[in-house]
């Protein structure tokens, strides 16, 4: 069976989640990419779709909505708004010709504004929806006060990022001696709470020895043009890599550092969380629902914003190597309870029972690997 996916982002998710579908006799396709013009391409999804719906293509998987934002919206913010009604009109189409619509809820609402009124977005979006596919319960719930209760849902967990052999290759957290290493990877935007951790960073006290590393691509001046000021009240104990990262380097930037922190102020899932855990990096988070499923035994939470942020990085620059790589064991553990294989028989699955199991659906039932 083909299955049209939307939209094609730069993350080793969808990669490794289609590319064991195809063991099931999965196609995945990916829609809104005709031209090389983005915003004509967003236009001509509904005809695109259309068409491929006549050629039996019958299931379409939503991602993120972030695609469907137009040029102009943050200086024009009827844009949002427009942007809104495009949205609709392509669930609207979805349904009107039978495709059917599958959407991973990898976050309950868009980390940055995406329509006019997001939420309302959200609950057409879940009502449109023949299937949600989360990563936790949480995820749900969270879309249910927002009023999108979904008809049909199945909660997947994410899976690993990297394999089992790299990660056991990789030094040992806490190895090497201090200064203790820790480290922020990711897009830096402002939910994700850099400045905190940076503010957070230069209060440790003199006898703790530590270095602090941020990397990750930050599109918004502002936000960059603060934390370097941040930055310098650290010194060289902080270095700063507002960058694109090339995949080949973030396993060496990872294998660097011995614990990551990542503090979030809201999130839905996190695959950097999961790219910590699957190279057995100790992490420290935020105490948030969301975050509930990670393991006790790898995580360190804190509250209290900047203050239990500090006290969270006092407490694993001054933890024993053995702490450290306990922590690390139990890292790669959790990472690896669950195969992207497995992921991939469960959303065949999952979107075999939503087609009713149709005879001639062109998808072989999947068999669990021995």
């Amino acid at each position: 069976m083909k299955i049209l996916v939307f939209p094609r982002e730069a993350n080793p998710y969808q990669d490794l989640l289609y590319g064991e579908m195809q063991r099931f006799g999965v196609e995945a396709v990916y829609i809104g990419e005709l031209t090389p013009v983005k915003t004509l391409n967003r236009l001509l999804l509904p005809l695109e779709i259309a068409v491929r719906r006549m050629a039996d293509a019958r299931v379409i998987h939503l991602h993120w909505v972030f695609a469907f934002l137009l040029p102009g919206a943050r200086r024009f913010p009827v844009m949002r708004r427009v942007a809104q009604i495009w949205f609709l009109v392509f669930l609207r189409t979805c349904r009107m010709i039978g495709m059917h619509l599958v959407w991973t809820a990898h976050n309950v609402l868009p980390h940055e504004q995406v329509f006019g009124d997001d939420v309302s977005a959200r609950r057409a979006l879940v009502e449109a929806s023949d299937l949600v596919l989360a990563h936790s319960q949480s995820t749900l719930d969270e879309l249910a006060a927002l009023g999108a209760v979904a008809r049909r849902s199945a909660i997947i967990r994410h899976g690993p990022f990297g394999s089992r052999l790299s990660a056991e290759l990789l030094r040992a957290p806490g190895s090497g001696g201090r200064p203790r290493r820790f480290l922020f990877f990711g897009s830096v935007r402002e939910y994700k709470a850099v400045d905190d951790l940076i503010s957070a960073f230069v209060t440790l006290p003199d006898d703790v020895v530590a270095h602090l590393t941020v990397a990750g691509q930050c599109h918004d001046p502002s936000l960059r043009s603060r934390l370097r000021e941040l930055a310098r009240r650290g010194g060289s104990n902080i270095l700063l890599r507002l960058e694109y990262v090339p995949g080949d380097e973030v396993s060496q930037l990872l294998a660097a550092a011995d614990v990551v922190v990542l503090p979030f102020r809201r999130v839905t899932t996190s695959g950097s969380a999961m790219l910590a855990l699957s190279h057995g990096r100790p992490l420290i988070v935020a105490n948030l629902a969301a975050l509930a499923d990670l393991p006790d035994q790898a995580v360190l939470r804190y509250d209290g914003g900047k203050t239990g942020l500090a006290a969270a990085l006092v407490r694993l620059a001054r933890a024993d190597d053995d702490t450290l790589a306990s922590m690390s064991a139990a890292a790669r553990s959790y990472a690896f309870q669950t195969t992207w294989r497995e992921i991939a028989e469960r959303t065949t699955s999952e979107i075999l029972s939503m087609l009713g199991d149709v005879p001639d659906a062109g998808i072989r039932r999947p068999v669990r690997a021995p």
